[in-house]
Order: C-alpha cells, then sequence, then structure tokens
C-alpha cells in the first residue's frame, strides 16, 4: 500500500513539473508582467498630462496676472513694450521682455528684461540689461548728475518739477540744436508751470513731441521735497519712473487720451502688481486737478528730431530745463 502511495505522490509532482504547465505559467506571468507595465505607464502618462497641463495653466494666469504692457503704456517716459519671449518648464516660465524708445522716425531697444515666474512665491527679476544698481556720478562739466543706461550706454533722461527750487537748472537744447544734422536726438522738456490740453496746443505744438509728462505728484510729496531734500539729483524726476502718454500725431491734443489715461490708472489700481504706486498717482491728478476744473495737467513733454527740427524749441519762455537723452544716427 504505501508503494502506491509514492507512486501517486510522483505522479504528482510529474505532473506539475511537466514542460507544458511550465510553459503555460510562464505565459500567464509573462501577460501580468506587461499588463503592470502598460497600466503604470498609462497612468503616468495621465499623471503627467494632468500636472503639465495644470502647471501650464497656472503660469499662464500669473503671466495674465503680471503682464506689464499695460501698464508700460502710462508709466516711463518714451519706453514702450516691444516684444516677449516665454521659456517654460514644469514649475516656472522665463520670461524676457524688450523695451524700446522712438527717436525722430526710428526706434531703438532700451532694454531688455528677464524675469522668472514660478508656480508659486514671488517672481524675480533675475537679469536687467541697463542694470540692476544704478550708479550715479556728478558731472562737473554738465553740472549735474548725468545718468547712463548700461544696456547702450545711451543718456538717461531726468525732469525737473515745477514749483520746487534747484541749484542748477540744465539748458540742453542750445547743445542739442548744435549737433550734427544727420543726428537724431531725445531731449526731456521740463516746464515752469503745470500746462492744459489748451496751453499745449497754444505754446508747445505737437509736431516731434513724442510723450507728455502727467502731473502726478501729491501735495504731500511735494511738501516733502520741498522741506526734506537737498539734493539736485534727489528732487529730479527720472524718465524710466515718470507717468505719462504717447502722443498720437492724428490726434495729438484730444481731451478722451487724458479720459483714457485716467481710466486705464484705475484699471491697473485694482489688478496691477504696481497698483501701489498707480493710487498714489491717481490721488496726486485728483489734487491738482482741482485748480484746473478738472483738466489734466503735465509737467513736461519729450520731443525728438533732428538739431533743426529742435530749434523751434529754443528759448521758449514756458520751458524750465531741458535735457538731452540718447542719440543716434539719422542713416
Amino acid at each position: 500500500m504505501s508503494d502506491n502511495h509514492e507512486s501517486k505522490k510522483e505522479e504528482e509532482i510529474d505532473f506539475i513539473s511537466t514542460p507544458s504547465l511550465q510553459k503555460a505559467l510562464k505565459k500567464t506571468k509573462r501577460k501580468q508582467t506587461i499588463k503592470y507595465v502598460f497600466i503604470a505607464v498609462l497612468t503616468t502618462i495621465i499623471l503627467m498630462t494632468i500636472l503639465f497641463t495644470g502647471s501650464r495653466y497656472i503660469l499662464n494666469k500669473r503671466l495674465e496676472n503680471h503682464s506689464s504692457s499695460i501698464y508700460e503704456m502710462i508709466h516711463g517716459a518714451n519706453i514702450s513694450f516691444g516684444d516677449s519671449s516665454r521659456n517654460y518648464n514644469l514649475f516656472s516660465v522665463t520670461k524676457e521682455t524688450t523695451y524700446r524708445k522712438s527717436i525722430g522716425d526710428r526706434s531703438i531697444v532700451w532694454d531688455k528684461k528677464t524675469e522668472k515666474i514660478p508656480l508659486f512665491g514671488r517672481i524675480n527679476t533675475i537679469e536687467r540689461g541697463s542694470g540692476m544698481v544704478e550708479v550715479n556720478i556728478f558731472n562737473e562739466k554738465e553740472k549735474r548728475t548725468v545718468r547712463y543706461n548700461d544696456f547702450n550706454n545711451e543718456r538717461k533722461i531726468d525732469f525737473y518739477y515745477p514749483g520746487l527750487s534747484y541749484d542748477y537748472l540744465p539748458d540742453e537744447l542750445d547743445t542739442a540744436v548744435g549737433l550734427d544734422k544727420n543726428t537724431l536726438i531725445e531731449v526731456a522738456l521740463s516746464f515752469k508751470n503745470p500746462m492744459t490740453f489748451a496751453e499745449l496746443d497754444e505754446k508747445l505744438g505737437y509736431e516731434n513731441v513724442n510723450w507728455l509728462w502727467v502731473d502726478t505728484t501729491t501735495v504731500a510729496q511735494m511738501d516733502r521735497m520741498t522741506k526734506e531734500l537737498d539734493s539736485d539729483r534727489l528732487k529730479t524726476k527720472g524718465g524710466g519712473g515718470a507717468f505719462g502718454f504717447e502722443v498720437i500725431q492724428e490726434v495729438p491734443f484730444f481731451d478722451e487720451s487724458g479720459h483714457g489715461f485716467i481710466q486705464t490708472l484705475e484699471q491697473l489700481s485694482k489688478t496691477d502688481s504696481h497698483k501701489s504706486s498707480i493710487k498714489e498717482a491717481l490721488k496726486g491728478i485728483k489734487e491738482n486737478t482741482q485748480s484746473s476744473k478738472g483738466e489734466i495737467r503735465f509737467n513736461g513733454a519729450v520731443v525728438t528730431g533732428t538739431a533743426e527740427e529742435l530749434r523751434r524749441f529754443q528759448k521758449q519762455d514756458f520751458i524750465r530745463a531741458s535735457v538731452i537723452g540718447a542719440t543716434i544716427d539719422k542713416y
């Protein structure tokens, strides 16, 4: 009887180890492995697609909220948005923006800015062509601090406020009109008194006028500059930080331009990353327009052209100061 038992046991062992069963088991295991791998790959693809799509959506929303092209239409003297490019990765996007200046009938690249916008957290400027830190050196010959753009080594413009006292008021129009006839010149004009559209039309005219500097300084700011700031350098308004807008030659001094400017400020004051300074500018406009029956006032202008074209601005009694900015060859 024990022999029969051992014989049956051997038969069972032989059945399990038969080549056909082993082949079937390996085939089943291989199918299971392929199935698991396929499920893992498909799941990974779906998760990565969701991750990339979600990341791109969030980054685009951040770019949309951070977009400064509208802000740059009303901020920065004679500086306009050029173009921008974007380089996306999973957790951030790098944006490079180009800015331009119009001088006569030509335009030049004025600056380039590279920003890193992460999915979450602070947006950082990682590179700026004109320099991350400005170095100001007093120029003995010019009797003032002359600022240069590190990106192209062109001169930056400055404005002088009406109503503030200065040790020296530059009159660089005289130099501008003596430059080569084939040179295009940018000059910042500062007015003795703020002017309305009607006064600009009568005194300044619109030919060769590129940009208007709007009076946005609050009473408190003027009071502080009068009482606390001694140096002329601290009391000038750098062109890059001035509020204003471009002059459209077809409708140069059109009241709707002023209304559009204020509406843009009001819109940006609710959403833009610069809303604090914009709200302060709106406050200044509200205070300043009380004396002009609600009409927007201008403290200065940017004019460009050849020496001959700029000659008409010379010796005008409403111009308090003039500063040469960028210069380029006409041809």
